[in-house]
C-alpha cells in the first residue's frame, strides 16, 4: 500500500476542522452529533476519528487554534486587529465558543483539553508589558489587570455579535483606547 503523504493528511485534518466547524456553528457543541459532523464533514466516523480521538478533541483543536490565532494578533497586531477580527466573526460559531465557557467551569475533560497553558498566559502578558515599555499602554496598572481588562471587553464584545446586536467597532476601540492610553 503506498505511503500518503504528509501533505494529504494535513489537507485533510484541515477539510475535517473545517467541516466541524460548520456543524458545531450550526448545532452547537452538543447538538453536532457524529452523524451531523459526518454530514457536515462529507467523511466517514472512520475517516475523521483516524484524525481525532473524539468529538471532543475535534472541537478542542479548533478552539486552540482560535485562541492561539487570537492572542497572536493581539501580540502582533494589537488591541485594534483583536476587536476587529471579533467584530468580524461568525455569530453562531461565536455562540458555541461563548457555550464552551460555561463547559469549561463544569467539565474537567474540557478544561484538560482547551484551557490556556501557563506558556499562553505569559506570552499574552509579556505583550502588554512590552507596549507599557513603549509607552504605548498606560504603566500605572499592572500588565495583568490591563490583560484582564483586555480579555472583559472582547468577550463582551463577542456576547454582543454572537447575539446579533450591531456594535460599533470604532466606537469601542476608541474607549479601549482611552482606557489603556498612558495618562501623563
Amino acid at each position: 500500500m503506498p505511503k500518503v503523504s504528509q501533505e494529504h493528511l494535513d489537507a485533510r485534518r484541515a477539510e475535517i476542522l473545517e467541516g466541524a466547524r460548520r456543524a458545531f456553528a450550526r448545532h452547537g457543541y452538543d447538538g453536532a452529533t457524529v452523524a451531523k459532523l459526518e454530514e457536515e464533514i462529507g467523511l466517514s466516523r472512520g475517516a475523521i476519528f483516524h484524525y481525532f480521538d473524539g468529538k471532543l478533541d475535534l472541537f478542542a483543536a479548533l478552539a486552540n487554534s482560535d485562541n492561539a490565532r487570537y492572542q497572536a494578533l493581539l501580540a502582533e497586531e494589537g488591541l485594534a486587529a483583536l476587536i476587529g477580527a471579533i467584530a468580524a466573526a461568525d455569530p453562531n460559531w461565536l455562540n458555541v465558543l461563548i457555550e464552551t465557557e460555561v463547559k469549561l467551569l463544569h467539565d474537567p475533560a474540557f478544561v484538560e483539553r482547551i484551557a490556556a497553558t501557563p506558556e499562553q498566559r505569559e506570552r499574552l502578558l509579556d505583550a502588554f508589558r512590552r507596549r507599557q515599555a513603549e509607552g504605548l499602554f498606560r504603566a500605572d496598572i499592572p500588565a495583568e489587570d490591563l490583560a484582564r481588562f483586555a480579555t472583559i471587553v472582547i468577550n463582551g464584545l463577542a456576547l454582543r455579535v454572537a447575539g446579533g446586536e450591531t456594535t460599533s467597532v470604532e466606537a469601542v476601540l476608541t474607549l479601549v483606547n482611552d482606557a489603556f492610553r498612558p495618562h501623563h
